[in-house]
């Protein structure tokens, strides 16, 4: 078990991975955990010994929650990455340009999405401000109540379903919907 501090090697022997940093042309470890020699890469690492927060990463499925609506975008507070035990440390946010919300031309943000819906969707740039798209057809709307009487939205013959107002509600429907709990 190696600890925060510990030296692990000469910088002129492996190069540092995750959990080291470099000083004075020696590596040290960031973090406790134990030490991985990977001698192809001539790298080391520290594998933690606890669980360490989830980094949003390009190309990652992140479920979240609608947030605002605006005339060219949505910000998404950004719950869960897909395929990770863990939920997100702290509040992140995303945003959704127009352009990115479907395949087909959008000219209302308000045929889409709505406040409060629960989405799938891709991140396409993670740093310095995450940016997402749900322009593939697995990404889009994966949880929605009615706007009006707040009842849960069926999936009926691909389109959702207000039971209580007995009408159709727009929504870009991800191919998931009803199937994810987030």
């Amino acid at each position: 078990m190696k600890q925060p501090g510990d030296r692990l090697a000469s910088a002129m022997e492996y190069m540092p991975g995750n959990g080291v940093y470099e000083e004075d042309g020696e590596l040290f470890a960031g973090i406790c955990g134990e030490l991985e020699e990977d001698n192809q890469k001539m790298m080391v690492s520290i594998k933690p010994s606890v669980s360490i927060p989830v980094e949003i990463k390009e190309g990652d499925t992140v479920f979240g929650r609608i947030q605002s609506l605006r005339d060219s975008m949505v910000s998404v507070e950004i719950l869960k990455v897909k395929g990770e035990k863990r939920s997100i440390g702290n509040y992140t946010v995303g945003t959704l340009h127009i352009a990115k919300m479907s395949s087909e031309y959008v000219s209302d943000i308000k045929k889409l999405y709505q406040i409060n819906d629960l989405i799938q969707a891709t991140v396409v740039k993670a740093k310095p401000a995450i940016e997402l798209t749900t322009s593939p057809d697995k990404d889009g709307v994966v949880f929605a109540r009615c706007g009006i009487t707040h009842d849960v939205l069926k999936l009926v013959d691909g389109e959702l379903w207000s039971e209580e107002l007995r009408r159709r509600a727009i929504r870009k429907i991800s191919k998931v919907y009803g199937k994810v709990q987030v």
